[in-house]
């Protein structure tokens, strides 16, 4: 029996889906499949994992051929397997988000009654996207989660009091009048930023992005895209504020805040996929004899 043919037996033989096995090994359900269809093959840490899901030596699983019973009987125990969710329980995320919904419509619920319908709105927004992010993310919601968050109170920084973390730039020249206060609450920002990058790169660890050709074309292409387009909503901004007659209303100073934190997002996946590709290529380059 081949490789992949051995892996589905023994998944099935375990009561588990691609989805559970891909879960317990931190990979996707297409590699799962691509292993069974003999259209990939693990590698060797993922071999490790699965013999010792499957309860067996690496020897049946690659051959499929259980080991002969030895005199002395050294059989090593077999390692805790992974159990299919039982029927009925709900994953630990969803009770998650289960419970961050009713917190969204509770804080609604308060400050409808409060005679605040739009500060509810606007306080549930974060319950309401933790919430749906729990549903939907199979993997690292936590992630996710903190994510929505930063975004949406760097939106709301932006658009209600102008602080962004580019005020650090001034930080030399900055003087009582301009407030302190604005300074710190910029600083704050920068900080957590950086604490944001550092922890979605650290999640994706494990990711293997190939630098070959069209990967490389690709991490070009996104980089020099990014880098134009920041640059004409810079003229852009810069022509709109030298008219003197255009005034921004107060929903008309979102579009940009909307703008600069998608720039944000887009930086953060061309860093977190660039950051993988280098640590790929240092791990193939270390590997080559």
């Amino acid at each position: 029996m081949s490789l992949g043919s051995n892996i589905s037996r023994l998944r099935a033989e375990k009561h588990l889906s691609q989805g559970d096995l891909a879960e317990a090994l931190d990979v996707s359900r297409q590699s799962v499949s691509k292993w069974e269809t003999d259209g990939s093959v693990p590698d060797l840490d993922k071999l490790v994992k699965l013999s010792r899901i499957f309860g067996v030596t690496l020897d049946e699983l690659v051959t499929g051929t259980p080991p002969e019973n030895s005199s002395d009987d050294t059989t090593a125990p077999a390692a805790p397997t992974i159990q299919p969710p039982a029927t009925g329980n709900l994953p630990g995320r969803k009770v998650a988000g289960i419970v961050l919904l009713c917190m969204a419509f509770v804080t609604v619920l308060v400050c409808t009654v409060a005679g605040g319908l739009l500060e509810g709105l606007i306080l549930c927004t974060p319950f309401l996207s933790c919430g749906v992010i729990c549903f939907l993310a199979k993997k690292r919601p936590g992630l996710w989660c903190a994510w929505a968050v930063y975004l949406l109170v760097e939106v709301y920084l932006r658009w209600a009091t102008g602080i962004t973390w580019q005020l650090t730039l001034f930080t030399l020249s900055f003087t009582p009048e301009q407030n302190y206060i604005r300074l710190l609450i910029a600083w704050i920002q920068l900080m957590v930023m950086l604490v944001m990058f550092l922890v979605t790169i650290r999640a994706f660890r494990r990711v293997r992005v190939e630098p070959r050709g069209r990967n490389v074309v690709y991490l070009i292409c996104g980089w020099a895209a990014l880098i134009l387009l920041n640059a004409l909503k810079n003229r852009l901004d810069t022509h709109l504020y030298q008219i003197p007659e255009f005034s921004f209303s107060l929903g008309l100073r979102l579009l940009p805040q909307a703008v600069d934190v998608l720039f944000l997002v887009f930086f953060t996946a061309l860093l977190t996929v660039t950051v993988c590709t280098i640590r790929t290529r240092i791990a193939d380059t270390k590997g080559t004899p």
